[in-house]
C-alpha cells in the first residue's frame, strides 16, 4: 500500500512503478492528497458506525458537517436539498431478494422513507427522507433479513451486477449468483475501505450482455477457454469503463480469461492494484481508467499478476451475441425458463420510482405465483421468476401490472433516468418527471410494442442515467429563453455496447423540453421507416 509521508502527502513504495498514479514521478517524493483524503486519513469510514449511534440519540444537529460524505460508508447519504435527511442505499448483490428482505425495505420506506423509493441501474433500491434517529434501527432491520448497506457510496465498491435471470435462461453460459455474492463478501471491510475513487464491477454469464460489461471498472462476460484438450467456461475481462464526467471511457480488453473459481481472486487483485497505485490527489482523474491510461493495459495487467500470483491465459472465445435481441436483453414480458414449466415475467416501473405499497404487493405476488424471489434489473426494473406457467395469465390480471406493465410501448420499455433535482444536488432538473412526460407524448405518437426505443437520461454529466451507451440519451441542461431560465437537455444519438461499442455523439445542445420531443420523434419515426423500408432489389 502506498505510505503516509506526512500530513497532506503520500509516497509510493520504491517497488512500485515509476509513477504514482497520478502523472508525477515517485522521485518527487511527496502529491497532494485531495480533501477527502485528507478526511478518511483524519477518521476511518468504518469507524464512524460508533458515532452513527451516538448521534441518533443527540439528534442531527450534534454531527459536525464534515463528517456527511462518510456517512455513505454506511449507506446512508446526506442530500442539501432535504437539509437534515439522508438516502439509504442498500448491497443486493446481482439484484436477487427473496420477499421477506422486501417487505422489510417496504417497511422502512413506509415507516422511515415517506413511502417512496427507487430502483436504480445496479439493480439495487434507495430511499429517502431517513433521519439519523432511524438509523440504528434501519441498520439492524436489514440485518435480520440477510441485507446490510455498507460500503456503497463514496470511495468504494458499489453492487456487483450480474444478469437478474442467473440460473434460469437458456441465454446463459454460467450462473453468477453465488460468484456476485462472494466477492461482494470478499470486498466488504477495512481492506478496501480506502480505495482513491467509487469502483463498479459486473459479473455475467448471460450472452445478452444485460448488464453493460464495458460501463464498468470491471466486466466479465461470458467465454470458453482451453484446459488441456478440454473447452471450459469461465469468462473474458474489461477494465477501466466509466461514464460520468466530460471524459467518459468505454472498458477495454484486459486479454485474460478465467474460470468461474478465480473470478473473486482477480476482482481483488485490480481493487488492490487500484487502491494501491490510483490517483489521490485529482479525484477527477481518480477513477481506474485513468491509472491504465496512463501505465497502459500492458504494465497494469502485470501489475495484476503480481498481486494475483499467477498467470493467467489469455482471452478466450467470447460468448456474447454479436447483435442481441432488445426484446430479449431487458428481459421485459412473459418468457420460459430452462426449467420446465416454468416462466418468468418481467415488469416495466416507468423512470424506477416506487411507492412502499408497491413494494408490498410485488412481495405479495413472489408468494402468491412464484418462489418467493424477486430480481431487480439493471433497466431499473423487477422480475417475478419461477412462475408455474399455467398460472401467468392469473398473475398478468393482477393489479399491480396496471401500473408495472410486462408488455408496454416501446418507448416505455426503453426509458431509465437517474434521480433528478428533488434528490440529487447535481441534477439540473427533474429528470424523473420530465422524460415520462416526454416518454407519455411519445407513446401516443409511437405505440409499436415490437420497435424498443433505448431513451437514457441524466440529470448531469455524472451520467448516472447511462446517457451516452444508448440510442438516443439526454442530459438536462438550462438555458435562457425569453429572459429566462428554463430546463432542458443536450441530446445525444449512436451509443451502443458490444464489437463495434462507441459512446453517444452530442447532436443537439440546449433544447426545450417541447424541442426535446419533436426531435425524439422525429428521429425515433425516421428510424421506424428505415426498418420498415423494404431492401433494394438487386441490380
Amino acid at each position: 500500500m502506498k505510505t503516509i509521508v506526512a500530513e497532506g502527502t503520500l509516497q509510493a513504495p520504491a517497488q512500485r512503478p515509476q509513477t504514482n498514479g497520478n502523472g508525477m514521478a515517485n522521485g518527487t517524493g511527496k502529491s497532494k492528497l485531495n480533501k477527502v483524503e485528507l478526511l478518511k486519513r483524519k477518521k476511518s469510514p468504518l469507524s464512524l458506525i460508533h458515532d452513527i449511534y451516538r448521534w441518533a440519540d443527540e439528534g442531527f444537529d450534534s454531527i459536525p458537517p464534515e463528517y456527511y460524505d462518510l456517512f455513505k460508508w454506511h449507506g446512508f447519504f446526506y442530500r442539501k436539498q432535504t437539509p437534515g435527511y439522508f438516502m439509504l442505499r442498500m448491497r443486493i448483490s446481482n439484484g436477487v431478494l427473496n420477499s421477506s428482505q422486501l417487505r422489510a425495505i417496504a417497511e422502512i420506506s413506509r415507516d422511515c422513507g415517506r413511502g417512496v423509493g427507487d430502483f436504480t441501474t445496479r439493480q439495487n433500491i434507495q430511499l429517502r427522507w431517513i433521519t439519523i434517529e432511524e438509523m440504528p434501527a434501519i441498520i439492524e432491520k436489514l440485518q435480520a433479513v440477510g441485507l446490510g448497506s455498507e460500503q456503497t457510496g463514496m470511495d468504494n465498491f458499489r453492487n456487483v451486477t450480474g444478469c437478474p435471470l442467473t440460473g434460469l435462461t437458456h441465454h446463459e453460459l454460467l450462473d453468477t449468483r453465488q460468484l456476485t455474492a462472494a466477492t461482494a463478501l470478499s470486498l466488504l471491510g477495512p481492506e478496501f475501505e480506502n480505495i482513491p475513487r467509487k469502483f463498479n464491477i459486473s459479473i455475467n454469464g448471460c450472452r445478452l450482455d444485460c448488464t453493460h460489461a464495458q460501463s464498468n471498472d470491471i466486466g466479465l462476460t461470458p467465454a470458453t477457454g482451453r484446459m488441456g484438450t478440454r473447452t471450459v467456461p469461465g469468462f473474458n475481462v474489461v477494465v477501466g469503463g466509466h461514464m460520468g464526467s466530460r471524459n467518459p471511457h468505454l472498458a477495454v480488453p484486459l486479454d485474460t480469461f478465467v474460470r468461474s473459481s478465480q473470478v473473486t481472486a482477480l476482482c481483488r487483485a485490480i481493487m488492490t492494484v487500484f487502491r494501491d497505485n490510483g490517483n489521490r490527489s485529482v479525484r477527477g482523474k481518480a477513477r481506474l481508467w485513468y491509472l491504465i491510461d496512463e501505465w497502459g493495459i500492458e504494465q497494469f495487467r502485470d501489475e495484476v499478476t503480481k498481486v494475483l500470483g499467477e498467470k493467467l491465459p489469455s482471452a478466450g472465445a467470447c460468448q456474447l451475441y454479436p447483435d442481441p435481441d432488445p426484446l430479449e436483453q431487458d428481459h421485459v414480458g412473459v418468457h420460459p425458463q430452462i426449467q420446465e414449466g416454468l416462466s418468468y415475467v418481467g415488469m416495466v416501473v416507468p423512470t424506477g420510482r416506487t411507492k412502499a405499497e408497491q413494494l408490498f404487493a410485488l412481495a405479495d405476488l413472489a408468494d402468491k405465483y412464484g418462489s418467493r424471489e424477486i430480481r431487480l434489473t439493471n433497466d431499473q426494473n423487477v422480475i417475478i421468476p419461477n412462475v408455474p406457467t399455467c398460472k401467468t395469465d392469473d398473475l398478468l390480471g393482477e393489479p399491480l401490472l396496471e401500473d408495472w406493465s410486462p408488455s408496454p410501448s416501446g418507448v416505455m420499455r426503453g426509458l431509465v433516468t437517474c434521480t433528478g433535482i428533488d434528490h440529487c444536488h447535481f441534477a439540473l432538473n427533474d429528470t424523473k418527471g420530465i422524460s415520462l412526460a416526454i416518454a407519455r407524448k411519445l407513446e401516443e405518437r409511437l405505440p409499436d410494442r415490437d420497435k424498443v426505443v433505448r431513451l437514457n437520461v441524466s440529470g448531469c454529466v455524472h451520467a448516472c442515467g447511462r446517457h451516452r451507451l444508448s440510442e438516443i440519451g439526454l442530459e438536462a441542461t438550462r438555458l435562457r429563453q425569453d429572459g429566462k431560465v428554463i430546463d432542458g437537455f443536450n441530446i445525444f444519438e449512436g451509443g451502443r455496447l458490444g464489437e463495434d461499442a462507441r459512446l453517444g455523439d452530442e447532436v443537439h445542445r440546449k433544447a426545450t423540453i417541447e424541442g426535446t420531443t419533436e426531435l425524439l420523434a422525429d428521429t425515433i419515426a425516421s428510424r421506424y421507416r428505415s426498418e420498415a423500408a423494404p431492401a433494394a432489389a438487386p441490380a
